[in-house]
């Protein structure tokens, strides 16, 4: 099989977290001048996760970057997800952004129900944020695209019935009213 060639990659990360490891990533990129296009980084459990779109001046090879990238952590320290990126497809879902938010106790299936009910709706899950509070409590707070085209109103009501059949709190509102509602000001007008 013949190495695909690209200036533009897919890259991720995974590695039990330290101080530290984006600045080695980025370091490697750097020797290849390396432009960092898009980046999502987060630490679940005391696991370090990172996706980034890195484009290069010259032409690289999938397995050349993960090399690369190897070298930016001990031996085995780090594993590397390497992908061409390729730009030939248009967005999964286009439409408005809402912040999908839920609270309730902790049981098995949670995700997977929202996941399916907004897969199965057409709306795009973009963004997942999932945790356990000290007191069992399951918290989700996701971003998604919903279609113009829908009925919110019906989203809402399948929403809420949702909710009542897994005994949990969902709610679904627009972005920018969950930002409105949401944001916390800095102390004394501070900027």
């Amino acid at each position: 099989m013949a190495a695909t060639t690209s200036n533009r990659f897919v890259v991720s990360v995974m590695s039990r977290d330290r101080v530290g490891i984006v600045r080695d990533i980025t370091q490697a990129l750097a020797k290849w001048q390396g432009n960092v296009e898009q980046v999502s980084q987060t630490v679940v459990m005391n696991y370090f996760t990172f996706i980034l779109v890195a484009a290069f001046p010259e032409v690289r090879t999938v397995a050349a970057v993960r090399e690369l990238l190897q070298g930016a952590g001990a031996p085995g320290e780090l594993e590397i997800g390497v992908k061409e990126f390729t730009d030939d497809k248009p967005a999964v879902v286009t439409g408005d952004r809402f912040m999908l938010t839920t609270i309730g106790g902790d049981k098995p299936g949670i995700v997977h129900q929202l996941a399916t009910f907004c897969a199965g709706k057409g709306i795009n899950i973009t963004d997942l944020y999932g945790a356990t509070t000290a007191d069992r409590q399951f918290i989700v707070v996701s971003e998604v695209a919903v279609p113009r085209s829908f009925d919110l109103t019906q989203i809402q009501l399948d929403i809420e019935a949702l909710g009542q059949s897994l005994g949990i709190a969902i709610n679904l509102q627009h972005e920018n009213i969950f930002r409105a509602t949401n944001e916390i000001a800095a102390p004394g007008g501070l900027p």
